[in-house]
């Protein structure tokens, strides 16, 4: 890490405050560059320009607060992945700390500063910015292959649009040929195959009036050869076509008279007027495709709604006066994320077929429905003022209401647009239907979420009774431990909380492994040991649970730097996961398994004491043992 070069940037208004820290960073990391700013419009330009590799930032700045300032660096695509880390002299303030992380930071410190806190959080935002210009590259080279599929995609529509347009002439042609035949002869006879055997579905139709077709040219023309030369007799084709009909061997190709006017392709005819030559071929099997490809391109393949590149023809298309009043709807699914981590895809692909459902039952024909992302839906409402979309949005969203997937409520927020005029643009009515509808998600989805979360601690619980337990156990011991360590009431209430939540990423991994018996293979090891990032990556979804996810990601690392996943060492790991990390073991060590039974809790003692200072913190242990176990 302090191997390259790396950059930094203060934003504080105090001068004396960017020395110090200035000087702090510089003893840390001696290599470093070190830019400073006293105030937000000058930050935010050093940092479009040098691309930090951490940024740290006052709250209290005149003109714009340091709120303000993260929420624009995380707003514009070429700074949010630097992460932010509020300096702050405003000590032991939740709120303060709660806008911070709401506003985009990865971190918030208190001033004064001290020294080894401060380097163990540059550290692990160092690391953090390293993972983004990692995920970066990943998504760059993923949308290079997105642009590729995208090309081939288009190239293939515009063949299938230039096939479809050819058998529109096609089919002009084929209509007057129909007219002529429907006034001469049906089917007069089978074609055969080279040897000798009926050709299934084809037919050769003759005009009335085509009294011969014995020329050997006329026959290459065709590509087949005749059972039989056809005699000149009118009279006897009729009469041939009556015996064909009146065998066995004729029923099963019915069908196909009865269909010929439908589907059929031009093999070859003569130009000369009444004479013509057909044959007839059953292709419902390629109007199926064709259809089917025709429908691909303009539907999303999941919720069966329009897609992005229909809507976007369709919203030029709407866009007249004639249409006016025009409304446009904007709705999100809250909590999808939420969904996907926890319960899978599988679950979160019912929720959004559902959800289109829902929409497009409160839809009319005229109507569009789309779906522009992955959790994100548009309509457009042709001839629909602002009362009439008010009017479906409050039914679209008590539909919703009552539905569910399994145990899991889901929610729609909604927002809507109406265009008046033709000289609105279309691009702003849309942006104020998406501001509508992100001021009613700000809640919307906070309320779902943490609902989810309950469900998804009860879904573990249901899974394994020993995990519910042992999660109300690590609960009680975090609240004791930190009592004793002089936290304040709202710091104990956290430790509590995240020591009931800690596994919560174990609902990720197969119920068999968690109940397992006996010991668990290397590939069970791994598996469970993915559970701290499910667990961060669930509940840092929730900005009421944002700051425990930093807890439940680190609770597994070791004081030595030899734990998982991002191996910290020491200080870098946060007080509430050391204590979180004795609870756990302690009373991991002390419970039966089916496989062995559980130490004693002098064993479990003397275990702790000899991992003091490499498995654990030394202080958290030794408080643990001489002022925690005394009342257990």
């Amino acid at each position: 890490m302090e191997n390259r070069s790396l950059k930094f940037l203060a934003i504080d208004d105090n001068q004396d405050n960017l020395i110090t820290l200035r000087a702090l960073i510089r003893e840390a990391f001696p290599e470093a560059q070190v830019y400073t700013a006293t105030n937000g419009i000058k930050g935010i330009a050093i940092a479009r320009e040098e691309d930090p590799d951490v940024i740290l930032l006052d709250i209290v700045m005149p003109g714009m607060d340091g709120f303000e300032v993260c929420q624009k660096l995380k707003a514009e695509e070429s700074t949010k992945e630097i992460p932010v880390v509020f300096v702050t002299a405003i000590k032991g303030d939740r709120e303060h700390r709660i806008l911070a992380l709401e506003s985009g930071a990865e971190a918030f410190l208190a001033k004064p500063i001290d020294e080894s806190e401060l380097t163990a959080q540059i550290r692990a935002m160092v690391k953090i910015k390293a993972a983004n210009r990692q995920k970066q590259d990943e998504q760059g080279r993923l949308a290079l292959m997105v642009a590729e599929k995208t090309a081939e995609l288009e190239k293939a529509h515009s063949q299938t649009i230039q096939l479809l347009e050819s058998l529109k002439v096609s089919e002009e042609k084929n209509r007057r040929l129909i007219t002529q035949m429907e006034q001469g002869l049906a089917v007069h006879e089978l074609l055969i195959d080279g040897a000798g055997k009926a050709l299934d579905c084809n037919f050769l139709y003759v005009n009335a009036s085509f009294e011969r077709l014995t020329n050997l040219k006329s026959r290459e023309v065709l590509g087949k050869t005749l059972t039989e030369i056809m005699p000149d007799s009118k009279d006897f084709l009729v009469e041939k076509y009556a015996q064909l009909i009146a065998t066995r061997e004729s029923v099963r190709y019915e069908k196909y008279f009865k269909q010929f006017e439908k589907y059929f392709e031009v093999v070859a005819y003569s130009p000369e007027p009444q004479q013509v030559a057909v044959i007839i071929s059953d292709i419902t099997e390629r109007k199926q495709t064709e259809e089917r490809i025709r429908y691909l391109s303009n539907h999303d393949y999941l919720t069966g709604v329009f897609n992005r590149r229909y809507y976007e023809e369709a919203l030029a298309s709407i866009d007249t006066e004639d249409n006016l009043p025009l409304s446009l709807v904007i709705s999100d699914v809250n909590g999808l994320k939420l969904v996907n981590e926890s319960f899978g895809h599988a679950v979160g692909d019912e929720l959004l077929k559902k959800v289109a459902g829902v929409i497009r039952e409160a839809c009319c024909e005229q109507d569009v429905v789309a779906r522009l992302s992955g959790d994100e839906f548009v309509i457009l409402l042709p001839k629909t003022d602002e009362m009439q979309a008010a009017k479906m949005v409050r039914q679209m969203r008590g539909a919703a209401q009552q539905q569910s997937v399994g145990a899991i409520d889901f929610s729609i927020s909604f927002g809507y647009e109406t265009k008046t005029r033709s000289d609105q643009n279309i691009q702003e009515v849309l942006k104020n239907a998406e501001d509508n509808m992100y001021r009613h998600k700000l809640y919307e989805s906070a309320s779902i979420k943490n609902k989810t979360i309950d469900l998804i601690m009860n879904t573990l619980y249901e899974k394994s009774s020993r995990e519910m337990l042992h999660s109300k156990r690590v609960s009680d011991i975090c609240e004791k431990i930190a009592a004793k360590m002089n936290f304040d009431q709202d710091d104990i209430s956290q430790v509590k909380a995240a020591g009931l939540i800690h596994d919560i990423g174990k609902m990720g991994i197969d119920e068999k492994i968690l109940n397992k018996p006996g010991g668990l293979d290397p590939d069970e090891w791994k598996k469970i040991q993915r559970h701290p990032e499910i667990g961060y990556r669930i509940l840092s979804s929730s900005s009421e649970f944002s700051e425990l996810a930093r807890y439940v990601l680190e609770h597994q690392e070791r004081w030595d730097g030899k734990g998982y996943p991002k191996q910290l060492i020491g200080n870098e790991i946060s007080i509430q996961a050391r204590i979180i990390g004795v609870a756990d073991a302690y009373d991991a060590m002390t419970c039966d398994r089916a496989y062995r039974k559980g130490l004693s809790v002098a064993e479990a003692v003397d275990e702790i004491r000899k991992c003091a200072g490499t498995q654990f913190d030394p202080h958290v242990a030794r408080v643990f043992i001489e002022k925690v176990l005394t009342e257990i």
